[in-house]
């Protein structure tokens, strides 16, 4: 069991960071425009499910760090808003995600696809 959560782990760290990181996150920003311009509900999921590595890798369960861990729900909620085809509160949910992912992947270029 314990080798299958190192598995798990080790894969989410290795999406976050470097080239795959970059690819992920952009992905992520990609589906998550899509999905607000097209209202459709299962590309915002799919987007919340690509936010799931970098928000293993740099949140934290204590403290202000607990955010970025939750940042994926922001995105689950906001498809729950599109399938209810309530648009002002399906474009404001997915903007703290959006908002970190830009960020994540500015910080990647800055620093040389290190993840540091």
């Amino acid at each position: 069991m314990d080798a299958i959560i190192q598995v798990v782990t080790g894969t989410l760290i290795f999406l976050s960071n470097g080239i795959p990181g970059l690819v992920v996150a952009g992905v992520a920003l990609i589906l998550m425009f899509l999905a607000l311009i097209r209202k459709e509900s299962s590309l915002m999921v799919f987007a919340a499910l690509l936010t799931l590595p970098v928000a293993y890798a740099f949140g934290s369960w204590f403290g202000l760090l607990l955010v970025v861990r939750l940042l994926p729900l922001f995105s689950l909620i906001s498809a729950l808003f599109i399938s209810r085809e309530d648009q002002v509160l399906a474009w404001i949910f997915p903007l703290p995600p959006f908002g970190f992912l830009v960020y994540h992947i500015f910080n990647l270029v800055l620093n040389d696809f290190t993840g540091v």
